[in-house]
């Protein structure tokens, strides 16, 4: 009967351990294709453009973050975080292994902490080929409370992943 115990206890360790060592390869293939991908977190900087001249009028950081799935968060320092909320929004691959388009919104708040509205971006980005850096180019719509755009832009910006 102890044999027994034994002998079961030692193969759900192997069993545990093959299941783990699997895991861990899967996990390894899984970081090998993120680098094709631009699935993973990124450190940007953002460059707003003048629409109409592609002037640069300011740089900023940024971070993104493309998940698994389809879905993207965005954070960035051009306001003070209590005028923004952090943005949500989507991704798709585009035909071209390393062609991507997206699109993310945030909401907007007066200074005063009133709700200002939305601001939403659209855009492409081109993954390098070594999968460490992307670079995209943008559209952003700025719309007020009641939903009506008030201002447009334009930006690009570099992007390189967090390793």
């Amino acid at each position: 009967m102890k044999n027994t115990l034994v002998k079961s206890i030692g193969a759900t360790a192997l069993a545990l351990l093959l299941v783990g060592g699997t895991q861990m390869f899967v996990s390894g293939q899984d970081g090998a294709a993120q680098q094709r991908s631009i699935e993973g977190a990124w450190r940007t900087t953002v460059t707003t453009l003048n629409c109409q001249t592609g002037e640069p009028l300011r740089t900023f950081p940024g971070l993104q973050t493309f998940n698994k799935g389809g879905t993207l968060a965005e954070a960035a320092t051009g306001v003070a975080p209590s005028l923004r909320t952090p943005s949500h929004g989507v991704w798709s691959r585009l035909t071209g292994a390393q062609n991507y388009s997206f699109v993310f919104m945030h909401d907007r708040f007066n200074a005063d902490g009133t709700y200002a509205g939305v601001q939403k971006v659209r855009g492409t980005a081109v993954l390098e080929a070594s999968g460490g850096e992307f670079l995209a180019v943008a559209t952003t719509e700025i719309l007020n409370a009641a939903g009506q755009v008030i201002a447009t832009g334009c930006a690009t910006w570099t992007a390189t992943r967090i390793e």
